[in-house]
């Protein structure tokens, strides 16, 4: 379970990443045409390869996220899968809460209604069931 936790979050990582790469690249791009709204003067020949380097900057990135998100809805598909299959109804509810999810162990201690130490025990009995329903 803790490989699983750590690629989808270095996914999660990569991917937000991105995104703020993105609008970084959005705002120097509104700046170099000169569109902003304001009195100063504008520039009257923007560089445009400049500006072209940021569009296919922009559009790589837009390429990469798309590759990326596949790689976690992948990961993500094959994770519930193996938590369906799962025979017991709190421990699938438990695991999808987690690690579908990405839920505290704090928040899902309040949505089961019981203490942090009982979500670990119950996390515990759950994670037992899923290695067991992987080895049938």
């Amino acid at each position: 379970m803790k490989e699983y936790w750590d690629q989808a979050q270095r996914l999660r990582r990569r991917i937000d990443r991105k995104i703020h790469e993105i609008r970084v690249l959005r705002q120097r791009a509104e700046g170099m045409n000169g569109s902003g709204i304001n009195d100063m003067p504008r520039t009257v020949s923007p560089d445009r390869s400049k500006m072209e380097g940021t569009v296919f900057r922009i559009m790589a990135l837009e390429q990469e996220i798309q590759e990326t998100q596949r790689e976690y809805d992948a990961l993500l598909a094959d994770m519930e899968a193996r938590i369906k299959a799962v025979d017991d109804a709190d421990c699938c509810d438990l695991l999808s809460k987690r690690y579908l999810e990405f839920k505290s162990w704090n928040m899902i201690a309040a949505d089961f209604g019981y203490s942090v130490q009982h979500i670990y025990r119950l996390r515990d009995k759950a994670v037992q069931k899923l290695r067991a329903d992987e080895s049938s």
